[in-house]
């Protein structure tokens, strides 16, 4: 039976994701880690070579793609209860195509990729597990993608509302209108709009 070191708080996580058989799990586990990183810290550079993944327990990142002129452009934003990370580097063994940095003080544990890949391949729950989080970012990559083709600015603000209220009040108004593809005079006007 594999061995959960008590430091790491991973055991009601498993017990959400209904993963009770922990068979073949044992260097999936035993190689997790919690880490504290510091608002603005980074966990993950653009070009980095890391398969590490990153359960938050608490915290919010983003992960931002960078310009060959310098500008970040928000991919995506991640709060507590959320696994992130550089997968399609991790799956492809490639330099992590985006960068992944702190806006809050953030609680993480931290485990490789590939040992969650090769505990799925002897353990079907894990390997559940596995799908639904590859299937949730799959997902929410699609849903991000249609409303920055389909709609225009002031229907993704108000999607940004629906979806993810709590943005507007824990990050700074530039990142937000990254992330909605607009510059942040465009987005004031939006606001005051809806507000008006």
């Amino acid at each position: 039976m594999a061995t959960i070191d008590p430091n790491v708080p991973i055991r009601p996580w498993l017990q959400r994701w209904s993963v009770d058989d922990l068979a073949h799990a044992d260097t999936w586990l035993a190689n997790m880690s919690c880490r504290s990183f510091a608002g603005e810290e980074f966990l993950v550079h653009v070009g980095d070579r890391s398969d590490t993944l990153f359960l938050l327990e608490s915290g919010l990142v983003r992960l931002f793609y960078t310009t060959p002129d310098g500008k970040e452009r928000n991919k995506a934003f991640y709060r507590a209860g959320q696994v992130t990370g550089p997968v399609s580097a991790a799956i492809t063994a490639s330099a992590a195509p985006f960068s992944i940095q702190c806006l809050e003080p953030t609680q993480a544990i931290c485990f490789r990729y590939a040992d969650l890949q090769r505990a799925a391949e002897h353990n079907a729950q894990i390997a559940r597990l596995y799908r639904d989080m590859l299937a949730e970012a799959f997902i929410r990559n699609e849903q991000r993608e249609a409303i920055l083709l389909t709609c225009n600015a002031e229907q993704r603000y108000q999607w940004l509302l629906q979806h993810e209220p709590d943005l507007p009040e824990r990050v700074a108004q530039l990142h937000v209108a990254s992330y909605l593809g607009v510059d942040a005079v465009s987005l004031s006007r939006i606001k005051r709009k809806l507000r008006g």
